[in-house]
């Protein structure tokens, strides 16, 4: 399995950023097959203003192929810009599982 975590802090409303979330979650799990799974997680201890949105993907090889996906889909492109105001420009980093 390979993990897309695409890690911000919040620097506007919770509530309507997890609304603006909940949407793209929801649209990418119905449009997007190489998305096993697409969740939200934030810091316990730490920054509590952070947020982190996981998606998991059976190989490298799907990951970017949804990465080249996303960038062609209007709908994703203007749910993303939704998210501008609410939170600092994201940063991707790219795990495996080891076991």
């Amino acid at each position: 399995m390979v993990h897309l975590v695409r890690t911000s802090e919040m620097t506007g409303d919770w509530e309507k950023t997890w609304a603006a979330f909940s949407d793209i979650i929801k649209y990418v799990g119905q449009n997007y097959d190489q998305v096993k799974e697409s969740y939200l997680m934030t810091n316990i201890a730490g920054p509590i203003d952070k947020v982190h949105w996981v998606l998991s993907f059976e190989t490298l090889a799907d990951e970017e192929d949804f990465a080249i996906k996303v960038f062609q889909d209007s709908r994703y492109m203007e749910s993303m810009k939704s998210l501008e105001g609410l939170l600092t420009p994201p940063v991707d980093r790219l795990y495996r599982r080891e076991t």
